[in-house]
């Protein structure tokens, strides 16, 4: 493990020095130093230039400065916990959508960053004295790279400039300031680089050996694959209206997911908790692909931040409601339902929210509330009361529990999410049978205690939206409760045209949080007339606006816009911004 920290900190270290070796100003290199000419001669060179590329997996990150997953490549970014901006959590600071471009933004610079770096590869790998399908490894990883980059381009900014050849600087120079080319035909690219990375890369057991363990493989480009073609699946049906490049893309995304689930490779754990809280997760059958960290050499700062006297971010009312009762309905259906009143000298949930509840809701918070006024015996307060545990683990030492010296390792891939890209897929196909049930959405309710879902029998929410069928809106519910607090509400808003989720007027609960004895809350809101905590201020909740469609869309930072104005280049700002 420590020699696999090492190489991949060499190959950040050098990524820049290979990248920046085609300006011509730069006359003679340092001996020290690699040229672009001298460096594609071995496979370990470009092995180690390949693992310069997984610094773009975010992982826990320590203290994200976005609360929206960014993958920006510094280490620091978050997919878990920090990224708050969604009806699952309330944010100490509350999350509200940027009221202007910025001139400047890493979601922009970063990607094209590394799809210049797969290019760059794509053009060498020729030169390297190695057998066809060694090369046809790396052109895999470049292809599987430039994909998940060109993606989140896309999905933040739409319409985008695309390149898929290394352009030289001082030659190329006119090539550079192209126009957007439309979304559609660059999530066509994106899709072609997947198959081509599927079909390329090693094979899981043949990465293992020959690139090492825990590396991009074959199964992991199906794992990628199934997310990207659920996303733009979905997105092209709800958002572009486009039927038939909806079914496309599911079907993509459903060929991609089973051939990950026919492997034995993978396996649901036991318990819901190991894949988050780990110091080791590499016998960890759950995990496809994760994020290593190691003590004294690179952590992280999740468990720092939940377990600190800095004001966590709790879960909200909204989400909790969203864990079923063990008999399967939702809480507004089910006699199991005990309410929300917790023990008036304890503040215990156990016998009242947590009792006869998805197991996940008691996997994700700890069962006695601590909010402002009423922190818990170690001095921790919520913003909600629901203080997050999920990803604590209790052999850390007192040292490792403090932000950000967290040791515990990150999924990246892992097989829940497959399985659940599955069930939305096929409910989105209208193929979801009992059999699609029990091999995705069940294999999950059963691991949380809950009964499995019935597809002749689907319980009717009385939350549900009229426009989601009762059985897309349990495969929905699977999705959010399965990942929550994983980085993934805020897109999967944004994909199924679903932002007024994030609009206080529209579902009240997403600015409550627990139901606290009356007057015990110190929360600058205070408590509604039932005794559930406010998170914010009335006037602080007035800053969430939702405006549709400006926000289905990221900015383009301005400081893009001057430079292709300043190339003669049509260059439009997004709408609304």
């Amino acid at each position: 493990m420590k020699k696999t920290i090492k190489t991949l900190c060499i190959a950040l270290a050098t990524l820049p020095l290979i990248v920046a070796c085609d300006n011509s100003w730069l006359d003679k290199q340092p001996l020290t130093q690699f040229t672009d000419n001298s460096y594609w001669t071995s496979e370990g060179n470009v092995k180690a230039f390949c693992l310069g590329f997984y610094s773009l997996f975010d992982g826990f990150g320590t203290g994200a400065s976005s609360s929206i997953s960014a993958n920006a490549g510094s280490g620091a970014e978050s997919d878990f916990y920090f990224t708050s901006f969604s009806d699952d959590q309330a944010n100490n600071v509350i999350d509200i959508f940027a009221t202007a471009a910025p001139a400047t933004a890493t979601t922009w610079n970063t990607p094209y960053t590394y799809i210049r770096l797969s290019n760059l590869l794509l053009a060498r790998i020729d030169q390297v004295p190695v057998g066809a399908a060694v090369k046809n490894h790396y052109r895999g990883v470049a292809y599987f790279f430039r994909a998940m980059e060109y993606y989140d381009l896309v999905r933040r900014y739409g319409d985008v400039p695309y390149e898929n050849k290394y352009l030289d600087q001082d030659n190329d120079a006119s090539q550079i300031w192209g126009a957007k080319t439309a979304r559609n035909a660059v999530m066509d690219s994106v899709l072609s680089d997947l198959n081509r990375a599927v079909t390329m890369l090693y094979t899981k057991s043949m990465a293992d050996t020959y690139t090492g363990v825990n590396t991009v493989n074959q199964d992991i480009a199906n794992a990628l694959k199934s997310r990207i073609c659920l996303y733009e699946g979905t997105y092209s049906k709800y958002q572009l209206n486009d039927n038939a490049r909806a079914t496309n893309y599911l079907n993509q995304c459903k060929t991609a997911s089973e051939a990950v689930m026919s492997s034995s490779a993978y396996a649901l754990n036991s318990d819901y908790r190991s894949v988050y809280s780990s110091l080791d997760l590499s016998n960890n059958k759950e995990a496809m692909l994760y994020r290593i960290y190691l003590d004294g050499v690179v952590t992280h700062s999740v468990v720092g931040y939940c377990n600190s006297s800095t004001i966590i971010s709790g879960l909200t009312k909204d989400a909790v409601d969203a864990f079923l009762c063990t008999d399967g309905l939702p809480i507004g259906l089910s006699s199991l339902y005990r309410g929300d009143d917790c023990n008036a000298t304890t503040l215990s949930i156990g016998q009242s929210t947590l009792k006869n509840r998805d197991k996940r809701l008691a996997s994700s918070v700890d069962s006695i509330l601590c909010y402002t006024k009423k922190p818990n015996i170690l001095g921790f307060t919520s913003t909600t009361g629901y203080r997050i545990s999920r990803f604590d683990n209790a052999t850390l030492t007192k040292t490792q529990v403090l932000a950000p010296n967290n040791p515990t390792d990150a999924p990246i891939f892992w097989l829940p999410e497959v399985l659940l890209n599955e069930a939305e897929a096929c409910a989105e196909l209208g193929v979801f049978t009992q059999t699609v049930a029990d091999n995705t959405v069940n294999k999950l309710r059963a691991r949380a205690g809950v009964a499995s879902l019935n597809v002749t029998n689907v319980p009717d929410d009385p939350k549900r939206d009229s426009d989601v069928s009762p059985l897309l809106w349990e495969v929905r519910r699977e999705r959010r409760v399965e990942l929550m607090m994983d980085g993934f509400r805020y897109w999967d808003l944004r994909r199924w045209a679903k932002l007024s989720y994030l609009n206080p007027a529209v579902k009240p609960d997403i600015f409550k949080g627990a139901k606290a004895p009356a007057g015990s809350a110190g929360s600058p809101g205070g408590q509604d007339a039932l005794g559930y905590i406010l998170p914010y201020s009335t006037a602080t909740a007035a800053k969430r606006v939702v405006t549709v469609p400006k926000h289905y869309l990221d900015p383009i930072p301005t400081g893009q816009l001057n430079l292709y104005q300043n190339a003669n280049v049509t260059f439009p700002q997004n709408t609304g911004w």
